[in-house]
């Protein structure tokens, strides 16, 4: 007798002799079923028992008990859902999303009637529905939903495959020199460049730009699940593991004398080197937390995409990524970053507990403030950020495949953990606020960089360099520094399911999103500009910063085309184009933005020179190339390239 035969037989015989069925299965356990029969027999349930052991009609198989059994339907919108072939009554049933009993809003919600609600923002994969008799426990039939986003209108001016072509022009050789990697694709693969020559302080400083080349075609393979281009990402991962990483076991070997030491964790956990210099005879061992948190991004981005596919669908050289990667990007690097003994965050404050997911929980149950002039060591960074992200991405890659087996029990309940409290504080930080236009805004960690020396000149909006500080306080982010906000909430939106944490909602996207189109741009269709924070002040930024000459004038002020570090222009147009599908207005700047590079005006040829000169390229498609700054605004709104 099969177990689903004996599970119904043993659950209706136990309905039909209540206590007596008990009695004797204490005292004759091994003549159980005999007893129980004879029991049903002398009750009067043999008419019910022999229902219950007629195995399931095999003219209603459980693949066909819901109705319909497959559809797709865009976000937000509505199916209703039947099992009237389950062969059991209504009440008997109850619906599931993925397993989750009425589904939530990440997977989408079902009524008790089977009215499906698509949720507001695709989730990446298919969802089940399943119509579960809550009499045994057991599924009776599913159906499986494609989530498509809705018709957008295209970009005019910009195609998917004129976007990839660009990848090939100009990301990848860029990625090629940061990693000492040549991509061939004959044999398709990567190998060792010849003659490339590893930078005295390590690769961990090139690791930081990789981020913003890899970003944007990572998410147009995953968008448009360009298998060939997401195994390219995936093979370029493997090696730069194997080939550009190193051992701390070997970087305090080779350490050189008088070497501080900044890194800790076993000798075989590897990492991206950095070699920092202090001074002309000293030089510090350790992780660039910046470089790595931000650079995993796009790894664990991958990762999380190849989760979610179809296993049938998942490639070998996709599986090899799961496989050779997984440890590294867990063990060797987020656990250790986030849960070792080296006091790299919050400026190593003897107020604030290490390590970091104990700052986290620390700052957002207290909310504690340091004085003055060092209040921005209570500040989340922009690592801590992409770390949360990191987390939530490898979370939902072990939730949407198991079988994998990215994450063993203890490293997913610390990877939750550390979610969780980075959650709360990001919460904490964040508010809604209501911008001039009457917009619904979300004022992100305004004040958190009070103090700080990148805003020593902040309140000074005049075009000459000014000559000694004068700060504003309460200001929110730089809108360069900015362009990771739309990638990390969007990422912890799209996790919520695996990581169980309730922030942030819908509506804090959109009103990101009014943050960046009602505060930082200018507003001019024709010749649009940002300014140079993103709650819309247009202030002089990191004025004494080392790295920068002269520092960030307002935007009006600025000169792309004399000095590259002049204009923040670069890094506000990243990332944001992830949220223009569920923000009309955001949509439509982007259109704006990829109409500008069609005009070849001369007073708009000028703007651009003064304003979106990068990388020594000129904004203008119509050469029949795409400049970096357009790839980034077309890739990353890849669900609009036709």
């Amino acid at each position: 007798m099969n177990l689903f035969a004996r599970h119904r037989r043993n659950q209706k015989i136990t309905q039909c002799t209540e206590v007596l069925g008990v009695y004797f299965r204490f005292l004759f356990p091994r003549s159980l079923d005999a007893i129980l029969l004879s029991l049903a027999f002398l009750t009067g349930c043999t008419g019910d028992l022999n229902h219950s052991l007629t195995p399931p009609n095999a003219n209603s198989p459980i693949d066909e008990c819901v109705s319909p059994i497959a559809v797709s339907l865009m976000t937000g919108a509505q199916q209703i859902f039947t099992a009237a072939a389950c062969g059991t009554i209504q009440q008997n049933w109850q619906w599931t999303v993925n397993g989750i009993a009425g589904g939530n809003s990440i997977q989408g919600t079902i009524s008790a009637n089977g009215l499906y609600i698509a949720p507001a923002i695709n989730p990446g994969r298919s969802v089940t529905i399943a119509a579960v008799d809550t009499v045994n426990g057991l599924s009776r039939g599913t159906a499986t939903i494609t989530i498509t986003n809705p018709t957008l209108v295209p970009f005019v001016g910009a195609s998917y495959m004129q976007t990839l072509q660009a990848w090939n022009a100009s990301l990848l050789p860029w990625v090629e020199s940061l990693s000492g990697l040549s991509w061939d694709p004959g044999p398709r693969m990567w190998s060792a460049t010849p003659d490339w020559t590893m930078p005295p302080e390590g690769i961990a400083s090139n690791v930081y730009y990789l981020e913003e080349a890899l970003r944007p075609v990572t998410r147009m393979a995953i968008v448009r699940q360009d298998i060939s281009l997401m195994e390219e990402l995936a093979m370029f991962h493997v090696a730069l593991l194997q080939l550009r990483t190193t051992t701390i076991g070997n970087m305090l070997q080779n350490a050189a004398p008088l070497s501080v030491i900044f890194i800790d964790g076993p000798a075989t956990t590897r990492t991206f080197a950095w070699y920092e210099p202090l001074s002309s005879t000293q030089v510090r061992l350790r992780d660039c937390q910046t470089c790595n948190a931000q650079y995993l991004s796009t790894a664990s981005r991958l990762l999380r995409a190849i989760a979610e596919m179809p296993a049938a669908k998942r490639t070998e050289p996709l599986i090899n990524f799961v496989q050779q990667y997984s440890s590294f990007l867990v063990a060797d690097q987020l656990l250790r970053l986030m849960y070792g003994n080296t006091s790299w965050s919050h400026w190593d404050s003897p107020n604030i507990p290490q390590p970091v997911v104990s700052s986290w929980a620390f700052l957002a149950a207290t909310g504690y403030e340091p004085p003055d002039p060092i209040k921005y060591e209570a500040a989340m960074t922009d690592i801590e950020l992409w770390l949360v992200a990191d987390s939530a991405e490898v979370l939902e890659a072990n939730y949407a495949a198991p079988d994998l087996n990215i994450l063993d029990s203890n490293s997913k309940l610390q990877l939750q953990q550390a979610v969780i409290a980075g959650v709360a504080l990001m919460q904490a930080r964040c508010h809604h606020a209501v911008s001039p236009d009457g917009a619904d805004v979300l004022s992100a960690f305004a004040g958190d960089y009070d103090d700080h020396p990148d805003y020593a000149y902040s309140a000074i909006t005049t075009s000459a360099q000014p000559p000694s500080p004068e700060q504003k306080r309460g200001l929110g982010w730089d809108i360069s520094h900015a362009y990771r906000l739309p990638i990390i909430f969007r990422t912890l939106y799209e996790t919520r399911a695996a990581t169980g944490v309730s922030f942030p909602q819908m509506n804090d996207l959109v009103a990101l999103a009014n943050s960046y189109v009602h505060l930082a741009f200018n507003g001019n269709e024709t010749l649009p500009a940002f300014n140079n924070y993103i709650d819309g002040w247009n202030g002089w930024f990191a004025v004494e910063e080392p790295s920068i000459q002269n520092g960030y004038p307002p935007y009006q002020s600025c000169q792309a085309g004399q000095d590259p570090d002049n204009c923040l222009t670069a890094g506000t147009m990243q990332g944001w184009g992830e949220l223009a599908y569920i923000n009309p207005s955001l949509a439509s700047l982007s259109q704006t933005l990829i109409n500008l590079a069609y005009d070849d005006s001369s007073a708009t040829a000028a703007f651009k020179a003064q304003h979106y000169t990068y990388a020594g390229q000129q904004y203008s498609a119509n050469s029949g190339t795409y400049p970096l700054l357009m790839v980034y605004v077309a890739a990353d709104s890849a669900e609009r390239l036709p």
